[in-house]
């Protein structure tokens, strides 16, 4: 049997739908870097973003995250700050939540993607990526159980 988002807990779903953001902020932190990499950085991810909502229209999961709105209730629900450990413990529970199926598996490619261009972004001209961001990259196929 295929599960599908709709196979999710309300609470799991509401996890899965804040882990782009989740992502971004994580490779965003791997590296510090300057005001103008900060920049690349976000526009890449907006760019991925706006490209992957037609490249994967058809998995309900990644649609869904470009639907999700916050209700005044989940944003009052989370007060803790928001560290680098954290964020990998965050990571590590989408990777365990997400179905090892068609929709899960593109939904970990998409997240994984989602950080690899970001990364390679803030390298400039030649979009090279860092150490620290290459350390997290592997981390985040660690933690997602992405083959490869």
């Amino acid at each position: 049997m295929i599960a599908w988002m709709s196979d999710y807990p309300p609470a799991t779903r509401a996890r899965l739908l804040d882990a782009a953001a989740e992502v971004l902020l994580a490779t965003v932190a791997a590296d510090r870097t300057g005001v103008i990499a900060y920049y690349r950085e976000v526009m890449a991810a907006g760019r991925y973003l706006y490209d992957a909502q037609r490249k994967y229209a058809h998995n309900a999961l990644i649609a869904a995250l470009f639907e999700h709105t916050y209700s005044d209730e989940e944003r009052e629900g989370d007060d803790e700050p928001l560290t680098k450990e954290r964020l990998l413990a965050r990571l590590a529970e989408v990777g365990e939540a997400l179905h090892d199926d068609e929709e899960g598996a593109e939904f970990k490619t998409f997240l994984f993607e989602l950080a690899e261009r970001v990364a390679k972004a803030s390298g400039g001209f030649w979009g090279g990526i860092s150490p620290d961001e290459a350390a997290f990259l592997a981390e985040l196929r660690r933690l997602l159980k992405l083959q490869g």
